[in-house]
């Protein structure tokens, strides 16, 4: 008789208090208070205080958990009238109020009359048909050239084609946008350019002739303009942070708040205007089913069991994610002083997510999760991505002080050229835009405005 053979199988199981924490950490304001609410739904041990002007029963509550604080307790010892959730960003901005703002930024203070005239002249689809250089030079009294910065201007801005002052022209700058990028197509560009009013019903046989291409290649040009372009930008156009939030958060709020003091900074974790506890009733219940199961079915003292420890569990979890943002969030601050202090992007130190990690204690994967897709509420107002404070953008900020302070005072470089430089120096790839956000952060001026200072 053969002896049956053992085998040994090894299962590997994840624990599901370390997904939790590890999915509590991801979520950021909104998402964690759409995940707490399902956990309220589905546990009946998790009980939801709201805070009140008299909450002295809250406070009682709150006791046998550790920690659990209202956000907006006057605690911190600073009166200030400023509520972080309530100037969050406003989802009812237009894409005039988007574009004058963003214009505001690029162009000196004696430009922003002349972007309000131009703006005052975007049709509703977002081009300036019939608009005429120097008929706004007569009405607004700035030269036909200054006319013209500002229009290049409102036409390096989102979304691509804004300000062209015909379908031509737009799809035009859509092309160059996507070049940019690295996903431009030549042969689409050449259609648009000399052939543009040919589109409808291309001849491409002859086309193909003349810019001496296959069929094949003019063929997926026309696809690719039928896909990739759209004739009428403003219907593009979306407010910045919906393609961060889901569409059901009304406006984005911060994470993080940073708040000055007369020692310095502070950090404070955003936690929602409630408390979360273990319900007093399943705590009692609980307790006593602990002391005498026998005098319980086994059902029930499985389910008490199970919300219960499942309940606490969730609040030191919970906890956890508020002291690991708290831990790096103080480590950013520290790292970061100069540019809290001013404001300023050009005081932005190097600093990396591997970095704040060893500072800590943590895995780099810890930090990466807990930055990502969350909000910083700075001291001087500004609502920023929590990433802001990393690299590569910083990287990408000095290496183009590098190429500004290295170019002819005669002939500086344009913003194209720079993303150029950036590539072949360093191998960072940025657009034309890209190169736009970030010198309007260091305070460059562009190379028109630089070539007149020097």
């Amino acid at each position: 008789m053969i002896a049956p053979k053992q085998q040994h199988q090894l299962e590997v199981r994840v624990d599901q208090r370390i997904i939790q924490i590890v999915r509590l950490l991801h979520c950021n304001m909104p998402e964690l208070e759409d995940l707490i609410e399902h956990e309220i739904t589905d546990n009946p041990a998790l009980e939801r205080i709201e805070s009140g002007e008299d909450d002295t029963e809250v406070r009682q509550y709150s006791a046998p958990v550790q920690g659990l604080k209202r956000v907006y307790e006057e605690e911190f010892g600073i009166e200030s009238d400023f509520d972080p959730i309530g100037n969050a960003v406003d989802q009812s901005l237009t894409l005039r109020e988007y574009l004058m703002r963003e214009l505001r930024t690029l162009l000196p203070e004696r430009q922003h009359a002349i972007a309000e005239y131009i703006l005052d002249n975007l049709d509703e689809h977002g081009l300036l048909l019939g608009f005429d250089n120097d008929r706004a030079s007569l009405e607004t009294g700035a030269s036909p050239e200054e006319i013209e910065a500002v229009v290049q201007a409102l036409q390096s801005l989102d979304p691509p084609g804004i300000g062209a002052r015909s379908v031509q022209e737009c799809m035009l700058l859509q092309l160059h946008d996507l070049r940019e990028q690295g996903q431009g197509n030549p042969v689409a560009e050449l259609l648009v350019e000399r052939y543009f009013d040919r589109l409808v019903d291309p001849p491409v046989r002859r086309i193909a002739r003349d810019l001496k291409v296959d069929v094949s290649e003019v063929q997926e040009a026309i696809q690719y303009i039928k896909t990739a372009l759209h004739p009428y930008p403003a219907y593009r156009y979306r407010p910045p942070w919906e393609s961060i939030l889901p569409a059901s958060h009304s406006a984005i709020k911060p994470d993080i708040i940073i708040r000055r003091n007369p020692a310095g900074f502070e950090v404070e974790v955003v936690r929602p205007r409630w408390f979360l506890i273990l319900s007093p009733r399943w705590r009692e219940q609980y307790e006593k089913v602990m002391k005498n199961p026998s005098d319980y079915s086994p059902e029930m003292v499985q389910q008490v069991t199970e919300y219960v420890e499942r309940a606490k569990q969730f609040l030191v979890n919970i906890e956890a994610r508020y002291r690991t943002l708290q831990r790096i969030a103080r480590a950013v601050v520290n790292r970061q002083f100069a540019f809290l202090e001013t404001g300023s992007y050009t005081y932005m130190q190097p600093l990396t997510r591997a970095e704040i990690a060893r500072e800590i204690g943590v895995h780099e994967s810890v930090v990466s999760r807990s930055i990502s897709n969350k909000w910083v509420l700075l001291p001087h107002g500004d609502l920023i991505p929590f990433s802001d404070f990393f690299a590569p953008s910083l990287g990408i900020q000095q290496a183009i002080q590098e190429v500004v302070r290295s170019e002819d005072p005669n002939a500086p470089y344009s913003d194209v050229q720079i993303a150029e430089i950036l590539y072949r120096r360093w191998g960072l790839k940025a657009s034309r835009r890209t190169v736009v956000k970030h010198r309007n952060r260091l305070h460059i001026p562009s190379s028109r405005e630089r070539k007149k200072r020097k």
